[in-house]
């Protein structure tokens, strides 16, 4: 019997209707060598996760975008979750700060930074990368980034196109 064969007697017979339509991956990084333009879709509180402090599913520095040295970064914000969140690029050091407000890198921040961005909300960073580095994507709205909302972004000097580094 083939496929849609089967599918038929499950619905006619059992009165049962799977899910037969799959959820295309999400494309998270794209890069345009001619421009030196990295693209990255920043999702907070990524759905299909286990909490809402993340960003792509991750948290805690467990994942790491490398981008080229110079390389002019977009980063499409959306919030996912019920909770406002936001983003900044801060440096990787400690202490975390317990809020945003001083991005480690100019525009390098979304809007209400520390209000953060409603559930549904959009917003896009646009910076230049500077000639190398290791950094935090931070949620800024306070409490959330020592609450492990982050993750790494370093700039790598022999980085010749973007990379999406995850455990």
């Amino acid at each position: 019997m083939s496929r849609f064969g089967a599918l038929l007697f499950c619905v006619a017979v059992l009165g049962w209707v799977p899910l037969v339509y799959a959820q295309a991956p999400r494309q998270l990084l794209s890069y345009e060598a001619a421009t030196n333009t990295v693209t990255f879709a920043l999702e907070a509180g990524a759905p299909g996760t286990s909490g809402p402090f993340n960003f792509d599913g991750y948290a805690n520095g467990e994942a790491t975008l490398v981008v080229p040295p110079k390389s002019t970064v977009v980063m499409n914000f959306v919030n996912h979750d019920g909770t406002p969140h936001s983003a900044e690029i801060i440096a990787d050091t400690d202490p975390m700060p317990n809020m945003g407000g001083d991005p480690a890198i100019p525009r390098a921040y979304t809007r209400d930074a520390t209000h953060g961005i409603p559930q549904g909300g959009t917003d896009v960073m646009r910076f230049t990368a500077p000639a190398s580095g290791s950094f935090r994507i931070f949620c800024g709205v306070p409490g959330h980034g020592l609450s492990g909302m982050w993750i790494r972004l370093t700039v790598d000097r022999s980085a010749k196109s973007p990379s999406w580094i995850v455990p």
